[in-house]
């Protein structure tokens, strides 16, 4: 029976291609019938289990040698423990969290840029001057250059016809010359 070490030094040696066809043999038969590997050796299994696989058993009689040879190699067992790991879960949520946070701050920073560049569009080259001194950051003068567009809009109005009748019909109506009130009246009708 050989323990781990020597199972360790036989692999490196097969792979330094210094091994014996029994000792190959040997080798193939171990991973073959071992059900619970060492962890350092559970990443050779698939590999000798290919080996033993593409070997050649030209004749009945290899493979009936072979098959006795198996049933003679002497297990090594090692004790093994599975422990879930115990902050699987909350690494999980820790990086749900921080792929939210990931997201909302890129979604924020990408809505800033997006109204920086509708605000220069739109508003570009425009400035205040305060106390002397020049701003030009555009999210800090936007509410005055709001106000200062919408006192334009009202003054840019014109007034509704009907108050501008209804005035000129108020001020012909206070005149108590019916002369001077007909001539008014043609004054404004011109």
């Amino acid at each position: 029976m050989k323990d781990l070490a020597e199972i360790k030094k036989l692999i490196d040696r097969f792979f330094e291609g210094d091994t014996t066809l029994e000792e190959e043999q040997w080798l193939y038969g171990y991973f073959r019938q071992t059900k619970e590997l060492p962890e350092e050796l559970e990443a050779y299994r698939n590999v000798f289990l290919d080996f033993d696989a593409i070997a050649l058993a030209d004749s009945p009689a290899e493979e009936s040698a072979r098959t006795e040879q198996a049933a003679d190699l002497p297990v090594v067992e090692q004790p093994v423990s599975f422990a879930p790991p115990k902050y699987r879960n909350l690494w999980l949520q820790v990086a749900g969290i921080a792929a939210s946070i990931a997201i909302i701050v890129g979604s924020v920073w990408a809505y800033r840029a997006y109204e920086g560049i509708r605000l220069q569009s739109i508003y570009g080259g425009s400035y205040m001057i305060v106390d002397g001194e020049r701003i030009d950051n555009l999210r800090e003068i936007l509410p005055q250059i709001k106000s200062a567009l919408s006192l334009a809009d009202a003054v840019g109005t014109p007034l509704p016809t009907d108050l501008i009748d209804q005035a000129e019909q108020d001020l012909l109506d206070n005149i108590q010359d019916a002369q001077e009130r007909e001539r008014i009246r043609r004054l404004l009708n011109q």
